[in-house]
């Protein structure tokens, strides 16, 4: 068996009491942190610890335990990480990447709950749903009316429909084999 360790080195972040590990691989860790950059500052009042990672840089990863224990751990699919000739936020890939990241801050900061591991009722996982969905949005366009640039358009929910369309195609095709 041979054994390869990976150069890459987690980065670390941190924006107020948000402390954040990103561990999804050189070219990715950069638009993690980006993500971060839309999520509203005072949201972290409170020390907030979140760990993002992928197996973009692997077939598989085992998340350490200790970091279980003390962090909020949003994995990150390899489908939706932009690739590397994507330069800006402008791109669609990046938008609904930095959306999808938001998403899941959401449903870390608002504590919602699991649908598989809490038996959720089909109401309650469809309110959260709908939370983060709003949340996310609202930071995203909340964002880019600050950043004030003409290029970078707040993000509609007709943009996340087809993205998230693009990527069930891709996900189907990738279970039966295509």
């Amino acid at each position: 068996m041979t054994i390869r360790f990976c150069l890459n080195r987690p980065r670390e972040f941190q924006k107020g009491y948000l402390n954040a590990i990103i561990d999804c691989g050189y070219l990715h860790n950069r638009w993690v942190q980006t993500a971060l950059e839309y999520v509203p500052e005072h949201l972290f009042d409170q020390r907030t610890d979140f760990l993002f990672t992928s197996t973009a840089t692997s077939d598989a990863c085992r998340v350490a335990r200790d970091l279980c224990r003390t962090r909020e751990i949003i994995l990150v699919s390899e489908r939706i990480l932009p690739s590397e000739n994507v330069r800006d936020e402008t791109n669609p890939k990046a938008r609904y990447f930095i959306y999808a990241v938001l998403h899941e801050i959401a449903h870390a900061l608002r504590a919602h709950k699991s649908p598989l591991l809490d038996a959720l009722k089909i109401e309650e996982y469809e309110a959260q749903e709908e939370e983060a969905d709003e949340l996310a949005m609202k930071w995203f366009n909340d964002h880019v009316v600050k950043r004030n640039n003409i290029h970078l358009l707040p993000i509609t929910k007709g943009e996340i429909k087809e993205a998230q369309e693009k990527n069930q195609e891709v996900m189907t095709r990738l279970w039966k084999g295509i």
